[in-house]
């Protein structure tokens, strides 16, 4: 069961479309992210392509379903690994869990999967959506705050948030994981920290004066960790930045 919430309608009337996914890798014991390929939606399907970069992964293993790293994956459903991380719509609970996500009934398989995040229990898979940035660079993100478990009274500290409360982001230069980390904090009270993968792009629209994050959505203590805090970042990236392009997030095919 996806836990309490905060009531609050689930949307049904939104328009969502499908975002293009990061596939990326989690070390079980570092907890350090890598990308390995994106997965997005065409008018024929669902495609994945290994990123160029998996070639210079010490022990990189091909995913389950993907043993051939320079093939283009085409298929007209979603492909089975990523499928088997959506809950069934006819679980009774089903339109709780998109209230916690925050998604009204009928979003696209890609939408549920990024917004979730896509993990199972003892997977190193990590699905993140590619952020909106329109043409004049005006930008948002949707993400959930991470790693609130490994924040001492954090979850105390959520149960004072209300919806619409402005965050801060602070530079968290002593993680031993990644030393770009930014943590998530509220009146200087830490609540957890940005999404790896985003980070980079994060760090972009802050360079940028206008850039603002709000808790969007506060879920019940029922609800896992990784789900407890919604926010939305908006703001403008650079001229000419985009968040995964360029050499680095070249593909295969």
């Amino acid at each position: 069961m996806v836990g309490s919430t905060k009531s609050s309608p689930v949307l049904t009337s939104e328009t969502v479309s499908s975002p293009r996914l990061v596939v990326a890798q989690q070390d079980l014991v570092t907890r350090q992210i890598a990308p390995v390929g994106f997965l997005q939606r065409t008018d024929e399907g669902y495609v994945f392509s290994y990123l160029r970069r998996v070639m210079d992964m010490p022990g990189f293993r091909s995913l389950f379903g993907f043993d051939d790293i320079e093939r283009r994956y085409e298929s007209p459903t979603l492909f089975p690994l990523f499928g088997q991380r959506l809950m069934n719509p006819r679980r009774s609970d089903y339109i709780q869990y998109l209230t916690v996500l925050g998604l009204p009934e009928g979003s696209p398989p890609l939408v549920v999967l990024g917004r979730s995040g896509g993990s199972r229990a003892g997977d190193s898979i990590v699905l993140v959506p590619e952020p909106n940035v329109a043409e004049d660079g005006r930008t948002s993100a949707v993400f959930f705050i991470h790693g609130m478990r490994y924040k001492p009274n954090a979850a105390s500290r959520v149960a004072l948030l209300r919806e619409g409360d402005v965050l801060d982001l602070v530079e968290d230069v002593v993680n031993p994981v990644n030393r770009r980390a930014l943590l998530v904090t509220r009146a200087g009270d830490e609540l957890g920290w940005v999404p790896d993968l985003l980070l980079d792009y994060v760090h972009h629209v802050r360079e940028v004066d206008g850039m603002v994050i709000r808790a969007v959505r506060v879920n019940g203590p029922g609800v896992p960790p990784n789900l407890r805090v919604r926010v939305k970042l908006t703001g403008r990236t650079p001229t000419g930045y985009r968040p995964f392009r360029g050499e680095e997030w070249s593909t295969f095919a």
